[in-house]
């Protein structure tokens, strides 16, 4: 084992890869989640399953908690992070505006709003300032932001989620990523506390595995039956209490995890180390596919091959992800 393997805490790195392809296949769904027109709406199995896809970014947000909320960066420091990565998202997205008006031989689709896919990094990078302010103020203020985002939009969404589950037609707001990003922190400090904290009961992880479903589960019912548009299990879930307690049994189960086997340790940190490169680069490896094979947007797939297209789009994402950062334009994914 390399001394910078033996550096890495390998069960960040698995939290890693592991939001990063729930990501990817968030991105590939294409399976039949069993929404019928004029037919009241219940999750299928295969809806449960890709409500673990509201994990992917929330589990992103708390391992970056618990690697950097420690760290006390300088201002200086802080600035160049969310600088950086404020070019890196506005670079890539740059370049999947032109593959979108390459691919469909139209001007139109050079759409500015497409550098908004990679909007977490934009997220993140706010988050990094923000945290800064938050670490020159008293502790307390910390948990009190926290308190405060669990109130809204939280709890905003839960009660949204249970008015329209009683009446369907009742119109609310739901804040979801797009329109409030901040509720970021919660997972941030979440990520920072769980990361520190190793004390407690074994059945933790279970009971807010069980709760965190049912309340997706809740979740979905509600929002299919009120918009008559499937419920994918993303972009809704963020700032809600289902993804926040699933994704804290996936931190806390995952979190300490090891391994002997020189084979997995290898791809685990291989993974973990390009995870930014996976988020980044899956898009454009889509774009691409698809534009090979048009069919691939039309299609849906068997949720066996739905996954194994995810992990072959993870495992090629990873691959150029290692490859850029070898080669001489590795500035690419530093900027």
């Amino acid at each position: 084992m390399s001394p910078a393997t033996k550096q890495r805490i390998l069960g960040y790195d698995a939290l890693k890869a592991i939001a990063a392809f729930l990501v990817v296949l968030y991105h590939v769904g294409m399976v039949d989640f069993g929404y019928q027109e004029g037919v009241y709406y219940y999750p299928t199995l295969v809806q449960e399953l890709w409500l673990f896809c509201a994990c992917g970014v929330p589990l992103f947000f708390m391992v970056n908690g618990a690697l950097t909320v420690r760290r006390n960066y300088d201002l200086k420091k802080t600035l160049n992070k969310s600088a950086r990565l404020v070019l890196i998202g506005a670079f890539w997205g740059l370049v999947v505006m032109c593959l979108y008006a390459l691919r469909d031989h139209n001007l139109s689709s050079f759409a500015p709003q497409r550098i908004g896919f990679y909007w977490f990094l934009f997220s993140l990078a706010l988050i990094y300032v923000v945290n800064y302010v938050m670490g020159r103020l008293p502790h307390w203020c910390r948990w009190a932001a926290v308190l405060g985002l669990l109130i809204f939009p939280f709890a905003s969404n839960l009660a949204w989620d249970i008015v329209i589950l009683l009446e369907p037609s009742t119109t609310l707001p739901c804040w979801r990523h797009g329109a409030f990003t901040l509720y970021g922190l919660v997972y941030l400090y979440l990520g920072d506390y769980l990361g520190r904290n190793a004390v407690y009961s074994k059945w933790l992880p279970v009971v807010c595995a069980i709760a965190g479903l049912l309340l997706l589960s809740m979740e979905a019912i509600a929002v299919v039956n009120h918009t008559h548009v499937q419920f994918e299990g993303g972009n809704y879930c963020f700032p809600t209490y289902g993804a926040l307690l699933l994704s804290m049994a996936i931190f806390m189960i995952v979190k300490g995890w090891k391994t002997k086997n020189r084979l997995m340790t290898t791809l685990i940190t291989f993974l973990g180390n390009n995870a930014l490169g996976i988020y980044i680069f899956h898009l454009i490896l889509m774009i691409v596919a698809g534009a090979c094979f048009p069919c691939l947007y039309d299609m849906e797939a068997h949720p066996v091959v739905a996954i194994l297209m995810a992990i072959v789009y993870t495992l090629a994402s990873a691959a150029l992800s290692e490859l850029i950062r070898r080669s001489r334009v590795n500035f690419l994914l530093k900027l």
